[in-house]
């Protein structure tokens, strides 16, 4: 395909708009930074169209069916002649962006959530895919480059109205991927089509996100903006920490604070019991850790925070069938907390080495996971489609819902790709079990287990059911430190209120 993603003449230069806006009054710096970033982001959308005809071509070629086959056909006919309003669209959002920096009353929206109750059976499986893929992809941007775009709004927070941080940072992943999705929102593209575009987003923009930081800072060094900003002093001034603006006090008193914060952990019905006696004997270290260091507090990139969370997060899935002996993850988390029981508090190598150790071992784990899932799901929908081949799709009919059955669609409408739920059984947890796909007409949900072997399937309407009477619960999916401080803090809040 030929490269046609040359600015149009409806697209003016940024010296253009900054000269007829009245809302443009960027500092010479700010429209730099805005324009070398632009440039980039720019060559990246032409890169990802050119490959997103080419990719459209291919899984045409593969297609199952002729529907299908005319799908992605269609779609790239669609996506050809859309592209050049889905970059101007993207570029002008980035530019406005930029904008509001200047204008401390106005507050920049983050990702777009899902929506409460609406119509019945309005939040459907394609949204929440959507979502759920969209929240990968920032959190692996994040994990990738957390430390160079604090640091960019660290910087940028010297020039900007608005409090910045690497949530609302104009060139931070989130602001990024809400670009590209209002660019395309209401293009009329079918689901699959937009979840290949924003898996095509994420490999030829997102993935290139650390050479826009550089560039980025760089560009702001050279002008003299905080030359000499240190690694952590960075990573902790992109972003007043909410917890040290809410309790200035509380930091003061590590012990205190730590307490409660294993306190929470102790009962948090989120996390398995295996991995709540193994995180029971982190609480000695981690407080000599945060009395070394009251970064511990503020900064959600610090290492020993992230360690707590990445443990939480790959053990989701463990539940009362979990195998302590011969399961390779609890060995490794174990290895991970004795070690840490033994810190002295003033070894930071020691933990950015544990850190990488075992995202290294569960991102081997997750691609294996990732693997089965897929085909489990590949499975699943070739079964669903023998099945509906002999008659034609029709509506599904929805059920009498009085207000406990609109409770229970609410929490399904909750679950997203990739949510956990438990299944419960007098009180106890039996099972726990991740949603990888929704299959219509009549909204069966598939569930695997957290090697991605296929465990339960259940209908929308066996969810509400089972959500409203409590058989069926959803597992917090948070990251673990920041919801037991937002715990912590609201219960301080409430003592200090009485």
């Amino acid at each position: 395909m030929q490269n046609d993603g040359k600015v149009g003449p409806g697209h003016r230069t940024t010296t253009e708009l900054a000269m007829h806006s009245p809302l443009a009054r960027l500092p010479v710096i700010l429209l730099q930074v805005h324009d070398k970033a632009a440039q980039q982001l720019r060559n990246d959308l032409q890169v990802l169209f050119e490959n997103a005809d080419a990719t459209l071509f291919k899984m045409a070629d593969k297609a199952q069916n002729d529907t299908e086959q005319s799908l992605f056909f269609e779609a790239m006919r669609d996506v050809r002649l859309k592209r050049k309003s889905i970059e101007r669209g993207f570029l002008e959002r980035l530019f406005e962006a930029f904008i509001r920096l200047t204008q401390p009353d106005v507050s920049e929206p983050t990702l777009p959530g899902i929506a409460p109750a609406q119509a019945v059976f309005s939040l459907m499986a394609n949204d929440l895919e959507r979502t759920q893929v969209t929240h990968a992809m920032v959190t692996r941007v994040l994990t990738r480059s957390q430390l160079a775009l604090c640091q960019l709004s660290t910087r940028l927070n010297t020039l900007s109205c608005v409090p910045l941080d690497e949530h609302n940072n104009p060139l931070g992943p989130a602001m990024l991927c809400e670009y590209f999705l209002q660019a395309k929102r209401d293009q009329g593209m079918d689901i699959k089509v937009k979840l290949i575009m924003m898996r095509l987003f994420e490999k030829y923009l997102l993935d290139q996100t650390g050479q826009l930081y550089a560039d980025a800072n760089q560009l702001l060094i050279a002008t003299g903006v905080l030359p000499d900003l240190s690694d952590r002093a960075s990573c902790c001034a992109a972003k007043v920490g909410i917890h040290a603006q809410a309790l200035p006090e509380a930091s003061e008193d590590a012990s205190k604070l730590v307490g409660l914060i294993f306190e929470y952990i102790h009962d948090d019905s989120n996390l398995s019991q295996p991995l709540r006696k193994l995180l029971a004997l982190l609480c000695e270290p981690m407080l000599q850790i945060a009395r070394c260091d009251q970064n511990f507090f503020s900064c959600d990139s610090h290492p020993a925070r992230r360690l707590l969370n990445v443990m939480a997060d790959a053990a989701i899935g463990w539940d009362a069938c979990t195998d302590s002996r011969n399961d390779p993850l609890y060995r490794k988390v174990e290895h991970v907390v004795l070690q840490l029981a033994r810190y002295a508090g003033n070894n930071p190598a020691l933990l950015e080495s544990l850190l990488h150790d075992f995202s290294m071992f569960t991102r081997g784990e997750r691609s294996r996971t990732e693997l089965l899932e897929q085909r489990t799901r590949d499975a699943e929908q070739a079964r669903r489609r023998l099945a509906l081949q002999p008659d034609p799709v029709q509506p599904w009919p929805l059920p009498a819902l009085d207000e406990q059955g609109h409770l229970g669609l609410l929490l399904v409408s909750q679950l997203r790709i990739g949510s956990w739920i438990e299944l419960q059984e007098e009180g106890c947890t039996q099972l726990r079990c991740k949603l990888i796909t929704i299959l219509e007409p009549d909204g069966t949900h598939i569930f695997v287990n957290r090697i991605g072997a296929k465990v339960l399937e259940k209908s929308r309407n066996d969810l509400i059911v089972q959500l409203r009477n409590g058989s069926i619960l959803l597992v917090d999916d948070r990251l673990l430190v920041d919801r037991a401080l937002e715990s912590v803090i609201d219960s301080l809040r409430q003592s200090g209120a009485e």
